[in-house]
């Protein structure tokens, strides 16, 4: 991945879930991250296993700043990456060092949760 061949991100990342008196969750607005990072078809040998996954698209993203998956023990769920007209959910993360001229990023699995503007059949 050169840095020339960059996209713009933006990562959502959430915090663990609360609920007020009544047992409703509160609703809670994320903390937005800019990154840059490349676009690659998705690895067909992961297997997704998030709820609410139906075979929708999905893609492998590689970003120059840290992506999370979710954290059962605290209740995080896992980030998304604004992409293309997309919300892009994070599934699958593995964390590369940096080589040579190759910066430190991270290769994120992810499903396109929705586009942001509706897709009229």
């Amino acid at each position: 991945m050169w840095p020339q061949m960059t996209d713009a991100f933006t990562i959502r990342r959430y915090a663990a879930q609360t609920f007020d008196a009544q047992g409703y969750p509160v609703a809670q607005t994320p903390t937005e991250i800019p990154a840059t990072g490349s676009v690659q078809p998705a690895n067909d040998q992961v297997v997704i296993t998030d709820p609410g996954y139906k075979g929708e698209e999905r893609r492998r993203f590689f970003i120059f700043a840290e992506v999370l998956t979710a954290n059962e023990t605290t209740g995080t769920p896992s980030d998304e990456v604004e992409w293309s007209g997309g919300i892009w959910r994070v599934f699958s993360v593995d964390p590369w060092r940096g080589l040579g001229p190759i910066a430190a990023h991270w290769e994120a699995e992810v499903w396109l949760v929705q586009p942001i503007v509706p897709v009229t059949p």
